[in-house]
């Protein structure tokens, strides 16, 4: 009787290796499909980065052409001005009260008096 309660005892700690064997292949296959999910999201937002990259760039720019264009304005408003007239002093109050408000103010001024003209 030793003899098959000994077998009993194996079958049993057999079955309990092949469970926790069965356990562990599931474990492992349910960490792989985590790992591809994870590698596949990393993709993802390597490309997303490189876009952002490359937008940020596309933007960085056109911000530096319209500065270039704003700056070639600005000359060419300086060389434009007779003299005598030059630039007023920052203390000089008479400025804002002759609507010379500065060659950015002139700028955008511009804009709005074309827009004006275009809706009269």
């Amino acid at each position: 009787m030793s003899n098959e309660n000994e077998l009993g005892r194996l079958e049993d700690f057999v079955a309990k290796l092949l469970d926790k064997y069965n356990g562990m292949l599931a474990e492992k296959t349910r960490v792989e499909q985590a790992l591809e999910e994870s590698e596949a999201k990393i993709a993802a937002l390597e490309s997303n980065l490189l876009s952002l990259k490359d937008e940020r760039g596309e933007i960085s720019s056109r911000v530096s052409g319209l500065l270039t264009r704003i700056e070639e304005w600005e000359d060419s408003l300086d060389q434009a001005e007779p003299e005598g007239e030059g630039e007023k002093e920052d203390g000089d109050e008479g400025a804002e009260q002759d609507g010379d408000i500065g060659v950015q103010g002139n700028l955008f001024s511009a804009d709005s008096q074309e827009e004006e003209q275009q809706e009269a």
